[in-house]
């Protein structure tokens, strides 16, 4: 990639509340808040902005997870850099929820000014795609996805117009804290006193104003104690998928190994922090146990006991 020679400036603002995010406590979720470009690549009759990320964290198992996206805001699709101010508000998720284990979270995030042609937009919309499955599905799910958007990406930033860095960074997060980076192509000196719009994610000078001058980035770094969609994890929802299927079928023997193979699924799941596994499998056992084993007068329609869905056995339930 090419890149103008010129400092640049990282920043980490505290957010609301700060502090660090603890090992095996909570769901580590990266958005996008805003975006300013104000000259970017020059000498091109036609462009599209596109901003491009890669976070890698360790995962339960013992290896490492990476996420990839790759978006063109609308305000930045085939414009005419001759005449580019934009700020582009954003609040595009980049990573998570994802189970936060410890250790190095790595991440780069870039904008890049690539030349309009005929094909920049459709692939760019593909690559899109792509990275939604990527970023905001559950680790096996988004593993698929990683070597096929980095080939994209590979290929725009090697064609025969290539693409120029307008700004971006590559750090590693660790220790991990909550709140917001920015990335400026500004010197540290000048860098004393800037915050966010809590509004829109804009970012504000020691006065007030509107940052304008400079193009930045503006990521926000979050930790939940538990995430909404644990339910549509696609490992868990199959496996209780079976044991709903057997307890309906009348087999206590073959219920009981879907059980056990449910907690097995659930306490070895990337997906979810070891706590919460451990709760859900739990429960699980617990709610056959409150119905008990199917026998066969459970065959049948009429006022059969079902096991309930899998939304109730919520391991973040009181």
């Amino acid at each position: 990639m090419r890149s103008r020679a010129e400092q640049w400036t990282y920043l980490h603002l505290p957010g609301e509340p700060d502090g660090e995010i603890e090992p095996e406590s909570a769901y580590l979720s990266v958005f996008l808040r805003s975006a300013h470009v104000v000259d970017v690549r020059r000498g091109l009759r036609r462009l599209y902005g596109a901003l491009s990320s890669s976070m890698t964290l360790p995962t339960r198992s013992g290896n490492t997870a990476t996420f990839l996206s790759t978006i063109s805001p609308a305000a930045l699709r085939d414009v005419d850099p001759d005449h580019l101010d934009r700020h582009v508000q954003l609040n595009h998720r980049l990573l998570g929820p994802v189970p936060y284990v410890g250790g190095d979270v790595d991440a780069e995030v870039g904008l890049f000014s690539i030349a309009s042609s005929d094909l920049t937009g459709p692939y760019l919309k593909l690559l899109d795609s792509l990275a939604q499955a990527a970023t905001v599905a559950f680790i096996g799910v988004a593993l698929p996805f990683v070597k096929p958007i980095k080939e994209g990406i590979n290929l725009l930033a090697g064609s025969s117009d290539g693409a120029a860095l307008e700004i971006g960074f590559a750090t590693t997060w660790r220790p991990l804290r909550r709140g917001v980076v920015v990335a400026i192509r500004a010197p540290a000196s000048a860098s004393v006193g800037y915050r966010i719009d809590q509004g829109d994610g804009r970012l504000l000078s020691a006065t007030g104003a509107l940052v304008t001058d400079q193009p930045y980035l503006v990521l926000e770094i979050s930790g939940e104690p538990q995430r909404d969609d644990w339910a549509s994890i696609p490992e868990l929802a199959a496996g209780w998928a079976d044991v709903q299927r057997e307890y309906r079928a009348g087999d206590s023997g073959r219920t009981g190994e879907a059980l056990t193979a449910f907690r097995r699924i659930a306490l070895t799941c990337n997906d979810l922090l070891f706590d919460d596994a451990l709760r859900l499998a739990e429960r699980a056992s617990a709610v056959y146990g409150d119905l008990g084993p199917p026998t066969p007068r459970v065959r049948g329609t009429g006022g059969q006991a079902e096991l309930p869905p899998l939304t109730e056995l919520s391991p973040f339930a009181p």
